[in-house]
């Protein structure tokens, strides 16, 4: 294959992992399948070029030595390649998970692999770039058989790691044990340390631009009618796990509020500063839950109130909720 070619087929496969994955995390799990999908294929299809470049890149080290800056950036490039792709397929097929062989997910260390992989790569492409064969010279059937090629065994080696490997939903994520009160994984994102909340002086604040602010004590909250669903929890650390939550409907305090009609969009904000803003279909079934399987929620699981949220990822239900600004 044509240098060129194979690092397009590369520059693709990585484009189209960091775009499938990040994007794949803020839609519902409803929206996001073919997305999954096309992560998974897009990994395989990465390796499988890997070939090609390796005896590209072997070539040019012969050539060249490893002095310059380039040949250094490549070797990072590689690295990180390697690093993200195969904890990928051993994530797939069971070798590692969130909970082995470190206490740290493993798919977490994948994330960060890739993220760090896509900054590289256009270091990379900046030192490395290159303008020669002309992409049009790329456009010949040889070439567009080598695509389908590497496409076709991509879906082909897709099927089979899915069927080598150990039983998980359709975003990677494995069971970590449901219906357990909070004897479920502790994760927490953006680096937060978990809060001491004291539930006497602590208010949830109501903020519009158009309207006074309300504040609600947390036995404002006990006075309205309480709510109680069975939700899956699917982290982006890599676990799932479905638990009968209670508390409030967010619509029922936002109307408590004044405010449950011409609410559009809702940012929820966590006491440590984390926050999301979410559109109002996005949150018509939302809970601020107080309590998880009949249990107050723990400190870890996001005491005095955690927003949860049907069908969307796990960092976007935010604990400690401490404040909702209503747009």
């Amino acid at each position: 294959m044509p240098r060129r070619l194979a690092n397009l087929a590369l520059l693709a496969a990585i484009t189209t992992l960091l775009a499938s994955g990040i994007v794949a995390w803020l839609l519902p799990d409803t929206a996001a399948g073919i997305l999954y999908v096309a992560h998974r294929v897009a990994g395989v299809a990465l390796i499988l070029a890997l070939v090609w470049k390796y005896a590209i890149a072997r070539r040019s080290l012969r050539r060249r030595g490893v002095g310059g800056s380039g040949v250094w950036i490549g070797i990072l490039t590689a690295g990180l390649t390697i690093a993200a792709a195969g904890l990928g397929v051993a994530w797939t097929v069971g070798l590692v998970s969130f909970d082995r062989p470190l206490g740290y997910s493993a798919l977490n260390l994948h994330v960060i692999a890739g993220l760090a992989l896509a900054v590289v790569v256009v270091a990379h492409a900046l030192v490395r770039g290159e303008s020669r064969p002309a992409l049009v010279t790329l456009t010949s059937r040889r070439a567009a058989l080598r695509a389908i090629g590497l496409l076709a065994a991509s879906l082909a080696v897709t099927v089979a790691l899915d069927r080598l490997g150990l039983a998980r939903r359709s975003t990677g994520s494995r069971h970590a044990g449901s219906f357990t009160g909070n004897a479920f994984p502790v994760t927490i994102w953006s680096l937060d340390s978990v809060p001491t909340v004291d539930v006497e002086t602590w208010r949830l604040h109501i903020r519009t631009p158009s309207a006074p602010p309300t504040d609600l004590s947390y036995a404002d909250l006990a006075a309205l009618p309480r709510h109680e669903a069975s939700v899956v929890l699917d982290c982006t650390g890599g676990w799932w796990s479905e638990q009968v939550w209670s508390g409030f409907s967010l619509i029922d305090v936002l109307a408590r509020s004044g405010l449950g009609e011409t609410a559009t969009r809702v940012e929820v904000i966590s006491v440590t500063g984390h926050r999301w803003t979410f559109d109002r279909s996005e949150v018509e079934q939302a809970l601020l839950a107080t309590h998880v399987g009949g249990e107050p929620l723990s400190a870890g699981h996001g005491y005095p109130l955690r927003f949860v949220a049907p069908t969307l990822r796990g960092f976007l239900w935010i604990k400690w909720v401490g404040e909702v600004v209503v747009a």
